[in-house]
């Protein structure tokens, strides 16, 4: 939000607050009341409860035809852009200003605000004014209060009204031309990666935990998983001579006295084999003799 001229008063926090409860206000937030709801709920209050406020806003033309700046100016056209001392229009329609969209109500309410003031939640006062400039690059100040003398003075029917409004809610604060700047920011969570929104399904009215998209592929009934041993009977039996080969390919390299040995080659003989009967007979008889 830019900054803005005004004409009017400053409504102390205190007394908003309890102009909200009086009157019963639930849509209205005392601490912030430029916001849409909040501003138009206090602006329909006060036309309930206030029946001296007229039906419609002072009506200030921005530039009139008999100006001597504009009649000057149709006269000679600027030859280049830097001859054009003009200020262009303000490119925000007042549809999206939060203090000029509620065009319907001859009263308008502003706050100031500073984004890197956080000692307070906020600022304690906010204005009512009667009269408000949106000023986005420069506003001549003494041309703004001469067309607003200039249109109240011809509304006398509704003569005195903002003076009633201000001893109605601020009474014995000065009424005058304030410079209100309103640094608020658009409060919206910014997003970064579009495609994210994606992995959020909302159509059942709930909300989906996101997955990463793994490319998983399904496995056919009866198929071994991936990374077993999948070898086709060709394959292991190939695998088998192999082992083969290589036994024997260790054994040749084994020294000659490990390959000349005789146990390896026949059998050992039992005990039977290498005592004779009458050897036999004769260690049983040397057994029972004892």
């Amino acid at each position: 939000m830019p900054t803005y001229l005004c004409h009017g008063f400053r409504w102390h926090r205190r007394e908003i607050r309890i102009f909200v409860i009086l009157n019963n206000i639930d849509d209205a937030a005392p601490d912030w009341i430029v916001g849409r709801t909040s501003s138009a709920s206090l602006l329909s209050q006060f036309a309930k409860n206030f029946d001296f406020l007229p039906e419609k806003p002072i009506a200030v033309p921005p530039e009139t035809p008999g100006d001597p700046a504009h009649t000057a100016r149709k006269q000679q056209p600027p030859l280049h852009r830097d001859d054009d001392l003009s200020v262009p229009p303000s490119r925000v329609p007042p549809s999206e200003d939060d203090v000029l969209a509620n065009d319907w109500s001859p009263v308008k309410l502003l706050e100031e605000y500073d984004l890197e003031e956080t000692q307070s939640a906020s600022r304690p006062y906010a204005f009512v004014a009667d009269y408000v400039v949106r000023v986005d690059l420069s506003v001549n100040v003494g041309d703004e209060m001469a067309r607003y003398e200039s249109a109240a003075a011809k509304d006398d029917a509704a003569a005195g009204w903002f003076e009633r409004l201000r001893d109605q809610l601020q009474a014995g604060e000065r009424i005058g031309w304030h410079v209100v700047v309103c640094a608020d920011e658009e409060r919206v969570a910014p997003i970064d990666d579009e495609s994210s929104l994606n992995e959020y399904d909302d159509s059942d009215g709930g909300v989906a935990t996101p997955t990463r998209n793994l490319n998983l592929v399904m496995r056919a009934p009866g198929e071994a998983p991936r990374g077993r041993d999948q070898r086709s009977p060709l394959a292991a039996a190939a695998k088998a001579e192999a082992g083969k080969d290589k036994e024997k390919q260790e054994a040749s390299q084994q020294p000659d006295f490990l390959r000349q040995d005789p146990m390896k080659t026949s059998p050992q003989p039992g005990l039977r084999h290498k005592l004779s009967t009458k050897g036999l007979r004769r260690l049983f008889s040397k057994k029972d003799g004892t």
